[in-house]
């Protein structure tokens, strides 16, 4: 059977969306931003800096594809990520019971 081949990568959750580490820097310091490639990173290398950053206040997740990343997964420069209640929304459509 062959070796099934994985990447690894953290998802941040940001106030403008989800986005991918894209560098570790010094002293274990993760970096993010939406226009760059997502950093590839060994398995307990993306959980414990996902672990990390969860610790410090962000919502931060290990991700596992079978597929290597070459994108953010929201098209930034396309439009913006907005964080709206579900009872603004219904307020807004008119369908609030």
């Amino acid at each position: 059977m062959a070796k099934q081949i994985r990447w690894h990568y953290v998802l941040v959750l940001t106030n403008h969306g989800p986005v991918f580490v894209t560098k570790i820097g010094e002293h274990k310091t993760a970096y993010w931003d939406d226009s760059e490639k997502p950093k590839e990173l060994s398995k307990e290398w993306a959980e414990d800096v996902a672990f990390g950053l969860t610790v410090n206040g962000y919502g931060a997740f290990a991700v596992t594809t079978r597929y290597e990343l070459d994108n953010q997964p929201y098209r930034y420069n396309m439009g913006q990520f907005e964080w709206v209640s579900k009872e603004e929304e219904d307020a807004e459509n008119g369908t609030e019971d």
